[in-house]
């Protein structure tokens, strides 16, 4: 049986086609995010593997079938769910490499802000600096196990001085902005450790970017949030 290495390029490729093929096929009802949005469109300096998009307007079962047929141009589908607010895919296009997870997200938080841009000949959605760093950073608390890469994107979104969107943490927390912030920090030192900060993101950096987050992570940004004026 034939063997593949992962190849970055190769799958930033596979990503960038089946990106191009939704985007040109449901322009208006999907709008693109996380992190292979902000890898490709804010220079976030580590390789994401999956796609993520916001449903914008109404999905019906004919669009989802379209969607099937679409991704099925470039990979093939090994799993698929629907469940009340997420569709999801788990997508495979060559033997050895990582999977690619799909996921529409049906609850769209009314203070998210999204902006049309072209790619690559295609005119497509995605969300704004504000609506990445602030979906991010209530990510931080929001998910049922924490995942280190929403550590890592929050401090470089800080660093390169994105801004929060206080309406929108408040519709997705049910807190002000201030006490938010204030939480964060405590929580960040309860559940990232030297131990786990590296699970899940070690993969998509490389020695040099795992030393810096295994030793400087965790106090760089609890220093950053520290620094966000209010």
């Amino acid at each position: 049986m034939t063997q593949y290495s992962f190849s970055a390029q190769l799958h930033k490729q596979i990503l960038t086609q089946l990106l191009l093929l939704i985007g040109k096929n449901f322009k208006d009802k999907l709008s693109f995010k996380g992190g292979t949005c902000a890898y490709l469109f804010y220079n976030l300096p580590r390789l994401s593997l999956d796609l993520d998009f916001d449903i914008l307007e109404h999905w019906s079962a004919e669009d989802l079938e379209n969607l099937k047929t679409v991704i099925e141009k470039c990979c093939k589908v090994k799993d698929f769910y629907e469940k009340r607010f997420t569709i999801f895919f788990l997508l495979d296009y060559q033997l050895g490499a990582p999977n690619i997870k799909l996921e529409l997200n049906k609850r769209v938080w009314q203070n998210n802000h999204y902006q049309d841009i072209w790619f690559l000949g295609v005119k497509m959605k995605i969300v704004d600096q504000e609506t990445l760093l602030t979906n991010k950073i209530v990510a931080l608390t929001d998910r049922k196990q924490t995942v280190s890469r929403d550590l890592f994107d929050v401090y470089y979104f800080l660093k390169m001085g994105f801004n929060l969107n206080p309406l929108l943490i408040e519709e997705r927390t049910g807190k002000s902005i201030q006490e938010y912030l204030k939480l964060l920090p405590g929580f960040i030192e309860k559940h990232y450790t030297a131990k786990n900060i590296l699970q899940g993101l070690g993969e998509v950096l490389d020695n040099e970017q795992k030393q810096w987050v295994k030793n400087d992570l965790i106090k760089e940004v609890i220093d950053e949030i520290q620094k966000i004026k209010i």
